[in-house]
């Protein structure tokens, strides 16, 4: 008998021919992928990312069945895939299931080709490499490559990420890595160890220095180092820069290192309260005795939107260890209203504590005046003061025990009940705590003939462009929670996510400087608002609409709202991907 006549071969021969069918039958399955991520594959190409990777990580062609710079351009979009940011490593072939990889990645190539094992070993060398070199080398083609004017001022701040794992080996002594440790939680989250992002983005919101951080390094020596990169890094140009930051840079350890070099970095901060003596609480109060306010109106960023606050600034010329600086106290309109609030909801709280302090009649006056004084002495610091009256009260005396057969005669007695009589507002106090919380003042080494007291204002206000950098960090991308087993690891992907946040910075950037150039832009019914000043959100927004359809050998542009076919081509040239 042949053996393709004998029931076994039969059988096996059945089931491969079921397996080739079904391999057969998923190359005509259709395949779905975002316009959004041509996008990003267009920039990546412009950074020559994949070719770049590849000559920087060793690794055997014989043992990679896919090569470093893929797997790196597969979690940079898996970075604009996740809504919730918890993709495992693991995880990620179910993510790509559905889309075109031959399109994106330029091979044929399938979801579980996407190794756990792949992407430890990719993050690994990654790792080795050095993730500051890793990203300088594309931080610093970005306006060699994308045609939009310079920014020379440059916003810092840093922010937390939540780790799951002990990582016992960051507790040992003299350990040299990233440090995954307990710190100030900006998430909230202080039973929880952490690493931090230190993030300087320019005025364009382009990403121009970015560091994973020890997570217990505090935001003042992330400031110091960030000076000393900067003085490094910018070189001769370091005067042309402006650098903003929150409060914490202001001390003079990182004053002397701004004043430190034949050329000053030029910077405007915000001055803390316990800084220099007090120095704050002397300038607001010289503010508010001169009276020397100059009204600036609605100076900062939206000013068409409706109830934007009003600003009034003051200005002084102070020196702090022989260098001269500018320290503006600036008051505004919405600061002025939330202290109304506070001041109103505090004397009512004072005044509902007095009443249920008091909630029983007092059979002596001796006893009422001395809780009334035990009171007040507890409310020593408020802002009001209470009077008090002693009522005296006629009522009938209430007998224990039960109530006899044969009635008692009624005998009147007199209790005394404490009474507010008047709120009075502690003046000086009120005075200083007005001062205090609807103002602020801020510090530059800026001349005022580069910029007068209202532009260190408004640069100053425009630091939530870092902000909102982060809000984009932690959501929806794999940095608001990290799995990985060692720092080594998430330090390298870290790095690729923030590439992933370098191309949203750049997509926002150019999108807002080609709107910027257009004249009579249209109103999308679907975003629901002009395309003025447009942001990362919107353009994901408008992208969602599109996709490529890929059947086969075919591929086709399908868009889901049919009012948005004709916005396309606009929509590509204000993210500067028309060839994507």
């Amino acid at each position: 008998m042949h053996k393709w006549l004998k029931p076994r071969y039969r059988q096996g021969q059945a089931f491969y021919s079921g397996v080739a069918n079904l391999a057969w039958q998923s190359r005509k399955r259709p395949y779905y992928t975002p316009v959004l991520f041509l996008v990003i594959k267009h920039y990546a190409e412009r950074f020559n990312l994949v070719e770049y990777i590849n000559s920087k990580i060793e690794w055997d062609r014989s043992q990679w069945k896919i090569s470093p710079g893929i797997l790196a351009l597969s979690l940079i979009y898996v970075c604009f895939l996740s809504e919730d940011g918890r993709i495992p490593l693991y995880k990620i072939p179910d993510h790509l299931r559905g889309l075109d990889l031959f399109l994106l990645f330029g091979q044929p190539l399938h979801p579980e080709d996407f190794t756990d094992d792949q992407y430890a070993t990719l993050l690994e060398r990654l790792g080795q490499m050095g993730n500051q070199e890793f990203l300088a080398g594309l931080i610093n083609q970005v306006y060699n490559l994308f045609d939009m004017p310079r920014s020379l001022d440059l916003h810092s701040d840093t922010t937390s990420h939540i780790m799951y794992g002990s990582y016992p080996m960051c507790d040992i002594k003299g350990f040299e890595g990233l440090v995954i440790t307990w710190g100030h939680s900006k998430d909230h989250l202080p039973n929880r160890k952490q690493t931090k992002t230190g993030l300087i983005v320019d005025g364009n919101g382009v990403i121009r220095f970015v560091r994973v951080l020890d997570g217990n390094e505090s935001d003042s020596t992330w400031n110091t180092q960030a000076i000393k990169d900067l003085r490094e890094k910018l070189g001769d140009d370091i005067d042309l820069y402006t650098y903003i930051a929150d409060s914490k840079l202001v001390s003079l350890p990182n004053l002397r290192e701004i004043n430190n070099g034949q050329k000053t970095l030029k910077f405007i901060s915000l001055v803390p309260s316990n800084f220099n003596v007090k120095m704050s609480a002397k300038v607001r109060k010289k503010a508010y005795d001169s009276d020397s306010w100059v009204d600036l109106g609605m100076c900062c960023e939206n000013t068409k939107a409706k109830d934007r606050a009003t600003y009034e600034i003051s200005g002084f010329n102070e020196p702090i260890e022989g260098k001269a600086y500018r320290l503006l106290a600036v008051k505004s309109t919405s600061m002025m209203s939330d202290v109304d609030e506070k001041l109103e909801c505090e004397k009512n709280d004072l005044v509902k504590l007095a009443n249920s302090a008091f909630p029983d009649d007092f059979k002596c006056e001796p006893d009422a005046q001395a809780a009334i004084k035990k009171f007040q002495s507890t409310k020593k610091t408020s802002l009001f003061r209470l009077s008090f009256e002693i009522v005296p009260i006629m009522q009938e005396k209430k007998y224990r025990g039960k109530k006899p057969k044969i009635p008692r005669p009624i005998e009147m007695i007199t209790v005394f009940k404490v009474m507010i009589r008047e709120v009075i507002p502690d003046t000086d106090k009120i005075d200083q705590y007005r001062q205090r919380e609807e103002s602020f003042v801020l510090i530059t080494n800026v001349p005022e003939t580069e910029l007068d007291d209202g532009e260190v204002l408004r640069k100053y206000k425009s630091q939530g462009i870092v902000e909102r950098s982060f809000s984009r960090l932690k959501r929806p991308m794999m940095a608001d929670t990290l799995f990985l087993k060692t720092p080594k690891r998430i330090e390298a992907l870290m790095s690729l996510v923030y590439v992933a946040l370098l191309f949203q910075s750049i997509m926002q950037a150019m999108a807002r400087y080609r709107a910027a150039k257009m004249s009579n832009l249209p109103k999308i019914a679907y975003a629901k608002r002009k395309l003025e000043n447009p942001t990362y959100d919107l353009m994901v927004h408008l992208f969602r609409s599109f996709e490529v359809v890929t059947t086969g050998e075919s591929r086709e542009m399908s868009c889901l709202v049919p009012e948005m076919d004709e916005y396309l081509n606009l929509i590509l040239h204000l993210a500067d991907a028309e060839n994507c």
